[in-house]
């Protein structure tokens, strides 16, 4: 009977100390049930299973990297982490973006490290949000170059550069540091030391996020060979920019909705039938979700080892 009631104990306070994730877990899941039923995750029939392969081999070796790229960055600000708690952090807490406001992210990676390297947490969430910002930079930097070849309206175009202009006056001065320390210091309601990097400092770790990015792009280019859609090989950075809108719609839970529609804008003015770019669009959510999942199971894995190992020792 004692050892039942111990159970239920320990039971109850894993639970309460882990309920946060667990319903993120569950909500996760009935997402998937719900866009099931909405049959949005019907293949089409034609589809080609050797583009299709290719695709998410890039879209994991994407996430893997982008998984890094907060080691990469935490470095650079001398919090030295292994490549393992990198992935960790990031794959148990990926799938948090689908809380609305998205803060949720960088603090459940901060908190992770935390605990494991006892690194001042308030630092640890600034330079998660730090290294999202960085991300986005690279996507609309250089998108920007590449809209000018695109054929699409002259307003578009101007709006995009003027977006990356902006983007690098803020992140690369010491006033979106001190703008981004208020947001830190406000949601986790304490003072909060804030670093910052120099120029040079950034530079170092932009290849890594121009890396990832890059394998986003080119797994979409061939998910949409899967389907039969050919793209004009400026057509690489319509995934990549519709997912910086979605980031940017911070309320909008994993920029659901918001994603697919530029991205069906971007198609359409790239000259894909509208039709064919919706189907594209739904399916590439599916199949951004099968990376996000593998991150979280690789994760999970990743730790059950970690915890294998230190019982032997």
């Amino acid at each position: 009977m004692a050892s039942k009631t111990g159970f239920s104990r320990r039971l109850f306070t894993y639970l309460k100390d882990n309920w946060l994730t667990w319903f993120i877990y569950i909500s996760i899941a009935a997402l998937f049930i719900t866009l099931y039923r909405k049959d949005y995750i019907a293949f089409p029939e034609n589809i080609s299973y050797g583009y299709l392969s290719l695709s998410v081999f890039l879209l994991f070796a994407g996430f893997l990297l982008q998984a890094l790229s907060y080691k990469y960055v935490l470095n650079s600000y001398n919090y030295s982490i292994k490549s393992r708690d990198s992935v960790i952090a990031f794959g148990l807490t990926v799938l948090s973006r689908y809380i609305p406001g998205k803060f949720w992210v960088h603090l459940g990676r901060g908190e992770y490290i935390r605990k494991k390297y006892n690194y001042p947490f308030g630092e640890l969430v600034y330079i998660s949000l730090y290294s999202q910002f960085l991300g986005m930079w690279n996507v609309i930097f250089f998108c920007s170059l590449g809209v000018f070849f695109l054929t699409i309206d002259l307003y578009i175009k101007v709006i995009i550069i003027l977006a990356g202009l902006v983007l690098s006056v803020i992140i690369f001065t010491r006033y979106f540091h001190a703008i981004s320390g208020k947001i830190v210091r406000k949601a986790l309601q304490r003072e909060v030391s804030i670093p910052t990097l120099s120029f040079g400092q950034n530079i170092k770790v932009m290849p890594v996020f121009f890396i990832f990015w890059l394998l986003y792009a080119f797994a979409f280019y061939f998910l949409a060979m899967s389907m039969g859609v050919f793209l004009d090989p400026l057509g690489i950075i319509y995934f990549p920019l519709s997912t910086v809108l979605g980031i940017a719609a911070v309320f909008a839970p994993g920029g659901l909705g918001l994603r697919e529609a530029s991205l069906v804008g971007l198609l359409t003015l790239g000259g894909v039938a509208t039709v064919a770019a919706t189907t594209l669009a739904a399916l590439s959510r599916i199949w951004f979700l099968a990376g996000e999942l593998f991150t979280l199971v690789l994760a999970l894995v990743l730790k059950a080892a970690e915890r294998w190992s230190s019982r032997r020792l």
